[in-house]
């Protein structure tokens, strides 16, 4: 995804507890990698938080931003269908690099080639 829905994800997943009602704050759910992302020291040895932070320096503001709820609709969207995530420039520059078609193809049957007989 690129970085404007990475950084929609980190917020979702942040949040998930949240959402659930399983915590009152995302800090509250012990589980949560926002304990790592909020300590000076590093807790965790599973999640490498260098390059949040490198992004995200205030991570508690991050956090407090709250969702935006027509990204997150995007994220669970993209998960659904499996595609990549993220604007028509990120979209084709990864067709580029893996030479393949990335984008949802048009619906309904493919075209017949040319001097093909089907039958």
């Amino acid at each position: 995804m690129d970085e404007t829905h990475l950084a929609a994800a980190l917020r979702y997943v942040a949040l998930n507890p949240v959402r659930a009602r399983l915590a009152k704050r995302a800090t509250d759910w012990r589980w949560s990698s926002v304990h790592d992302q909020l300590s000076r020291k590093r807790r965790c040895t599973l999640t490498d938080t260098a390059p949040v932070r490198e992004r995200y320096p205030d991570f508690a503001a991050f956090i407090a931003a709250g969702e935006d709820e027509d990204l997150s609709m995007a994220l669970r969207r993209a998960e659904t269908i499996g595609r990549p995530l993220g604007d028509a420039a990120f979209v084709e520059r990864l067709e580029r690099q893996t030479g393949r078609t990335l984008r949802p193809a048009k619906r309904g049957p493919k075209p017949q080639q040319a001097g093909k007989v089907t039958r």
